[in-house]
């Protein structure tokens, strides 16, 4: 079957995409509210763009035709944000973080999370295995202001120990432990179930 496009609706079109492109990471961002609580909200429109410098890209829609999407708000008055790589144990609550709630609301008390010191200026969800502190570094305006790739510059990287080893000064991260959480299409999510290694061709 082929699907012309310019012939679908946006909304046609977001439902082929996030079923097709698959499976998607997740970008668990931590925001700071005006009002000094913390948003936590998940995005798969998300990928790495540069290694240096170190880029990182997220696509962020708006709640309305009329009103951005609190992490959207905060990144752009703040210029600041700790993005979280979540695990599969951690399913439910990125779920429950994704719940629309009023500007100002922390999605905190209903996912059952909690906070640790990590930046001056902002915590990390505790329970995460990864979590990368990024600044601002870009935003474009996609289609008709209803988007914005929100390009984010890492600053700082914590990995929980038990995932990390060190070969021949090289650092290696335990993907099975990380057991990172993806998203697919609809309601379904993914997990990793089996690695396969193979090497380049030299």
């Amino acid at each position: 079957m082929r699907f012309q496009f310019d012939q679908l609706s946006g909304n046609q079109r977001y439902h082929l995409i996030t079923q097709t492109i698959t499976p998607r990471p997740i970008a668990w961002i931590l925001t700071k509210n005006e009002n000094a609580s913390v948003n936590i909200a998940p995005f798969s429109y998300f990928a790495p763009l540069s290694s240096d410098p170190a880029l990182l890209v997220v696509s962020i829609g708006n709640k309305t035709s009329e009103e951005q999407k609190d992490t959207k708000q905060n990144l752009l008055r703040e210029k600041e944000c700790v993005l979280h790589i979540p695990s599969g144990d951690l399913m439910n609550a990125v779920n429950q973080s994704a719940a629309p709630l009023p500007y100002g609301d922390s999605e905190l008390p209903t996912t059952g999370l909690s906070l640790c010191d990590f930046t001056q200026t902002l915590p990390r969800i505790k329970e995460a295995k990864v979590a990368l502190h990024c600044r601002l570094f870009d935003t474009h305006t996609l289609g008709h202001a209803s988007f914005h790739a929100v390009y984010l510059e890492i600053l700082d990287l914590y990995v929980e120990d038990s995932l990390v080893t060190e070969e021949n000064n090289r650092i290696f991260i335990d993907n099975q432990k990380l057991n990172p959480l993806a998203r697919l299409g609809g309601d379904d999510y993914a997990l990793i179930s089996e690695a396969v290694t193979i090497k380049r061709p030299s």
